[in-house]
């Protein structure tokens, strides 16, 4: 009887993609090496031994009459070892820096490897699953693993120059405001979305059978905005339901001491982010001493940054640290280690509440206490305290962050052309790094934005005036003209250099309450001028329409009629 152990992963690849194709039988060459150790010292009888080890009786047979106790090797490789090993090589660069290969992909390369070696024909037949399988089975640091998306922003703007300047800003701050040695005073906010269509987990069916698991429809976004500090502290949550009006119903079941809001599209504003700075989490810090600051890291999205928050923030002693652009997936300690096991743990309370409740729908009325069950579950101050670390801020730690991740960057940021010995491969080397794709020369010209600060306190003094001279000034703007505003055909014609002529009456050159009336209807802006001082005014929205005295020359606007 053949007793065969735990099957390795090329038998589950092959199994999973080829169910009719019988199974070879697979060992472990430690238990093989024991078994022919055992019968070779021990004197036990070889039966005896392949029970034991759990091997098969006839390779371990043929072992002990060689000798030896390694498995006998069989038929030899397509492709030699040294050549396979930089294939091997070559397929985990591909990887690092983003462009990994399939099992299709290893195929195809492997057979254009054996082509360009002399050890087969273009003609021949392509190598098939039982190469790959093979393969795998050579090299055991290769498996098969699912990979995580990453977004092209992302991958170019992980570069080495961009994270090493944020710490190096990050230690300036810690050394200024002496927090290296504080972590309850070190917090990272951000914010993610819920929708009530869960992810299913893992179930248990009969094999082969195709399985359903009912979820609930897709529908409003719920955004959670949280915030924890390195000492393992977590801040309440603070709920953003889409809607009008808020509902006492929305808190049931929610954590003591949540923040509700209420927007239109159940998203995150500027405004909210206000309330949330000023009203929510400033209550649950720790007492401090009156030299003592407040860091509080987030990204830099637009909603996040202005100057009134960084008004109330330098009043309260905060300090607000910017991080880098695309870089949340290894700077941001929430997103690092809380934020999955957190939709992990909501995605379980969902589909524990469907079969509790069959037949009803999680709506936003439950999506309250669900998150919060999520929330109590995962930021706890295991999580969080190694969501600190793993990003190198507490303990402050530069050389945390693993330098493959800068890889794609690297990569990206490249625009060599392929050389003259790579275009004619002469070596395998040459031949393999030919494979990778070379990205294009860009040619247009990068749009020039308006500065946003990354990696940055944006509380420290410099920054502040960067800030004031790209903010938009409100009053100003509505003496502005440009292809945005709106189109007059009566626009007084004004001579002189100075600047253009606004209404008497509101002092602006468009009106204030024009906006309201273009929802209605297309309105166009009348304008008529004063023929005692000369001033233009609008008709029908600052002073009544007369069609009699429009272009009259004795029109007089209110300042003048006044006087009279």
């Amino acid at each position: 009887m053949v007793h065969r152990t735990k099957p390795c992963i090329s038998d589950h690849f092959s199994t999973k993609m080829y169910p009719k194709q019988k199974k070879r039988c697979s060992y472990d060459k430690k238990n093989m090496s024991r078994a022919v150790k055992l019968v070779l010292d021990k004197r036990i009888s070889k039966r005896r031994a392949a029970k034991m080890c759990g091997v098969p009786e006839s390779t371990l047979r043929a072992l002990v009459k060689r000798g030896k106790d390694t498995p006998m090797t069989g038929k030899a490789s397509l492709i030699p070892e040294q050549h396979e090993r930089q294939l091997k090589d070559h397929i985990i660069h591909l990887a690092k820096i983003g462009f990994p290969l399939s099992h299709s992909g290893v195929l195809k390369l492997a057979n254009n490897t054996a082509v360009f070696l002399n050890l087969r024909k273009e003609t021949d037949k392509p190598l098939s699953v039982h190469w790959f399988r093979r393969f795998m089975r050579r090299w055991p640091d290769l498996q098969l693993v699912r990979p995580q998306k990453l977004g092209m922003r992302r991958a170019a703007a992980t570069s080495e120059k961009a994270v090493s300047s944020y710490f190096k800003e990050l230690e300036e701050i810690f050394n200024k405001y002496d927090l290296k040695e504080k972590p309850h005073l070190i917090y990272n906010i951000d914010e993610t979305g819920f929708q009530y269509e869960h992810e299913p987990q893992l179930v248990v069916a009969k094999r082969g059978q195709k399985v359903n698991n009912i979820v609930t429809d897709r529908g409003d976004i719920t955004t959670v905005l949280a915030a924890g500090n390195a000492i393992g502290q977590a801040i309440p949550p603070y709920f953003i339901f889409k809607g009008q009006r808020l509902s006492s119903d929305l808190k049931t079941g929610t954590l003591p001491g949540s923040g509700f809001r209420m927007t239109r599209s159940g998203w995150s504003n500027g405004e909210v982010f206000m309330d949330y700075i000023q009203n929510h989490i400033t209550k649950y810090m720790p007492s401090r001493s009156d030299n003592d600051h407040v860091l509080f890291l987030y990204d830099g999205h637009k909603s996040h940054i202005s100057l009134p928050l960084i008004e109330f923030a330098l009043t309260q002693k905060i300090i607000l640290f910017v991080l880098p652009p695309h870089t949340s997936h290894i700077l941001q300690p929430l997103d690092v280690s809380v934020f999955g096991p957190l939709k992990r743990c909501f995605h379980s309370e969902c589909q524990r509440y469907m079969h509790q409740n069959p037949g009803e729908r999680i709506t936003r009325y439950q999506v309250g206490q669900l998150i919060s069950r999520a929330y109590q579950k995962s930021f706890t101050s295991q999580n969080l305290i190694s969501a600190f670390r793993k990003t190198g801020v507490f303990p402050f730690n530069p050389t945390t962050v693993d330098k493959d991740n800068f890889l794609p960057a690297e990569f990206l940021q490249s625009n060599n052309s392929p050389s003259e010995t790579v275009a004619n491969p002469a070596t395998l080397g040459d031949f393999l790094t030919s494979q990778i794709p070379t990205p294009r020369e860009k040619k247009s010209k990068k749009r020039q934005y308006a500065y946003r600060p990354g990696g940055v306190a944006i509380t420290e003094s410099k920054i502040i005036l960067k800030l004031r001279k790209v903010a938009p000034n409100k009053d100003d703007d509505c003496n502005k003209t440009g292809p945005s505003k709106p189109y007059s055909p009566a626009k007084p014609m004004v001579s002189s250099s100075d600047d253009e002529e606004v209404c008497c009456v509101c002092k602006r050159f468009s009106p204030p309450n024009l906006r309201d009336r273009l929802r209605l209807e297309v309105k166009f802006v009348d304008w008529t001028q004063c023929g005692n001082c000369g001033h233009w005014v609008h008709l029908d929205f600052c002073v009544p329409l007369r069609k009699d005295d429009v272009g009259s020359a004795e029109y007089l606007c209110p300042h003048c009629g006044d006087e009279e």
